[in-house]
Formats: structure tokens, C-alpha cells, sequence
């Protein structure tokens, strides 16, 4: 995704204390090592010095003399990993632990950002949406099934005799589970969540969200109407700010786009036309999208057209709400 240069920054500042905090750390703890157990100290400057004579007997293809330096090193760290465990210490216990061993706090394996970079690319790139605040509240773990109606039965559903409780339980999580199950940031699986207002939707999404930055995958989260003005400004303001320009790449980029509260937006000929090109090329890389909108499929085919409501019905799991307002329930409670 794109970032600015301060921004970039910032996320390798965050590495880069992580990567320091991890070796004071060892370095602490293999002073208390040296303090308390002097003889595993020596055994681990041995142990160094045979790690260098192996390779250097390699480097000269000296099989034999290294492989008795390999002998010696093991039997060594043998004895080391006894006293260790003899004085109440585990065996690793002065070693480096990053906080990302794929990385060892580099931020990069290889060539490609790794997954702790992505998360905290995704953190700081939602910040001024709010992402970040809405998943400390809105997440799995303060989700509550209790506010779902019990009594009533889905009046959309009839005959068929299920609630609204029932109607999450049953068919909402479930969904929502396989997708996070089988979430790769490959395959493509996209979500369309419509139905009332205050049934869910955006709670769901920021809780999808939230799981899987936390999984390390690079997601950016946009409301409608703000992201169509941000695209606007981009392309018709004589000074476009960096945030407006990089919206586009950023979107077309990210493992996961959330497109939040779509139709709430002043649709025009520009809007529709920007929102086809963003599910089309998203679609075209196979890249997941989610979003969520009050309106029904026959409102979105009325104001978006078919060309975006037939890619709704051939590519996206979708997923209606039914029901009250729990906003309405929550107020009441509280």
C-alpha cells in the first residue's frame, strides 16, 4: 500500500524500537546468566568460538575437522542446557526473542513486508477513519448475541419461522466464520452485508477487521461518502493533498478493502462509475472486498445499475440483515 514518507517512517521508528528492546533485553538476561551462572558463561563463549572454527573448516572443506568441531559444540551445549535447567532457567533463556521472529524486527522478510509491518501499515493508515477505536470496541470479544430479538419472528422470512437471534446465530456467524476460516489474501472472497440500519453490519465488519490485522494481512477501511469526496478531491482540486492522491493505490493494493455505510454517499454518474472500477479492479487482482449498506439488492441495481449489482450476485457472499434498530435496544439498556 502507499504510504508517505513520514508515515513509513513512523511504522520503521516502531520496528526499530521493537528490534532494540528485544537485544537490551538479552543483553539483560545474559547478565544475570553471567551473574548468577559464570560456568554457563564460559560454555557459551566456547560454544561461539567452535561455531566459528566449524565454519571456517567448511569454508576450507575440511569435512573431518569440522565435523569434530560440531561434535565438540554439541556435547558443550549439552552440559550448558543441564546447569541451565538444574538452576531453574529454560535453555533459551539468554537467547534474542524479537517480537517478530519471521522478520527479527526488520520489518521486511525478504523482499516483501512482512506481516508485522502490514499491521501496523494498517493501523496507521485507518487512523484518520477510525478504525482503530472502533475495534477496541467493536470486536469478537465484546460482541453480544443478547441484544438480538428472541421473540419476534423475521416478518421478511415467513412462513418460515426463525428470529432474529436465531437468524445470526444460524446464518450470520457462520458465514462470517468460514470467511475468516478460509481468508488467505489470495483467493478473492468478498462479502456484500444489506439490510435496515443498526442491524449489525458495520459492528460485524470492524470485528472482520480487526481479526484479521491482528492475523497480519493489510486492510483499509472507508466510509462512502468519504471516500468519494477524498477521490474527488484527488482528481479535480488544484492541490490535492498526499492522503487524497495515495487513496486510490492504497485501495487497489490492501489485502482487504471494508467499504462501509455505501448509498449514504450524493450518487452521481462520478460515484457510479468509481465504484465499479474499485470492485472490477479488485475483483481482476483477487483481492477480498467487504461492504455494507442499508439499502436492498433492488435499490443498489436502481441507483449503481446492473453492471455493478450482477458483480454483486456473481462475486460476493451475500449476506441480508433483518430486524429492529439494536442501537434503539442499546440506548434503552444503558
Amino acid at each position: 500500500m502507499s504510504l508517505s514518507r513520514e508515515q513509513y517512517d513512523e511504522i520503521m521508528r516502531i520496528i526499530s524500537g521493537r528490534h532494540q528492546a528485544a537485544v537490551r533485553n538479552s543483553n539483560i538476561r545474559q547478565e544475570e546468566i553471567k551473574s548468577k551462572l559464570p560456568e554457563v558463561a564460559d560454555l557459551n563463549e566456547r560454544i561461539a568460538d567452535l561455531c566459528l572454527r566449524e565454519a571456517e573448516a567448511r569454508i576450507r572443506k575440511n569435512t573431518g575437522l569440522a565435523e569434530n568441531f560440531l561434535r565438540e559444540r554439541r556435547e558443550l551445549v549439552g552440559k550448558r542446557n543441564l546447569l541451565m535447567k538444574r538452576a531453574g532457567y529454560p535453555e533459551d533463556y539468554g537467547s534474542l526473542k524479537y517480537y517478530c521472529e519471521i522478520c527479527g524486527d526488520t520489518g521486511y522478510a525478504g523482499n516483501e513486508k512482512c506481516g508485522c509491518f502490514k499491521e501496523l501499515e494498517s493501523r496507521i493508515l485507518n487512523r484518520d477513519s477510525g478504525l482503530p477505536a472502533l475495534m477496541e470496541k467493536e470486536n469478537f470479544s465484546s460482541f453480544d448475541m443478547g441484544i438480538y430479538d428472541k421473540n419476534t419472528y423475521i416478518e421478511e422470512l415467513k412462513p418460515r419461522e426463525i428470529t432474529q437471534y436465531d437468524y445470526m446465530l444460524k446464518k450470520v456467524l457462520p458465514d462470517i466464520e468460514r470467511y475468516l476460516e478460509d481468508f488467505d489474501g489470495k483467493s478473492g472472497r468478498n462479502i456484500l452485508m444489506f439490510g435496515p440500519a443498526g442491524t449489525g453490519k458495520t459492528f460485524l465488519s470492524n470485528c472482520i477487521a480487526k481479526e484479521l490485522i491482528e492475523r497480519r494481512y493489510s486492510v483499509v477501511y472507508e466510509r462512502a461518502g468519504d471516500m468519494f469526496r477524498s477521490m474527488s478531491r484527488a482528481e479535480f482540486s488544484r492541490l490535492p493533498s498526499p492522503e487524497d492522491e495515495s487513496l486510490g493505490d492504497r485501495i487497489n493494493s490492501c489485502d482487504l478493502f471494508i467499504l462501509d455505510d455505501l448509498g449514504t454517499e450524493f450518487a452521481t454518474e462520478y460515484t457510479k462509475g468509481r465504484l465499479f472500477s474499485i470492485i472490477s479492479n479488485r475483483l481482476s487482482r483477487e483481492l477480498s472486498t467487504i461492504i455494507t449498506t442499508n439499502m436492498s439488492m433492488s435499490q443498489l441495481k436502481s441507483q449503481y445499475g446492473e453492471r455493478v449489482s450482477s458483480r454483486f450476485i456473481g462475486e460476493y457472499m451475500l449476506i441480508p440483515f433483518y430486524g429492529r434498530d439494536l442501537r434503539t435496544v442499546i440506548s434503552k439498556e444503558v
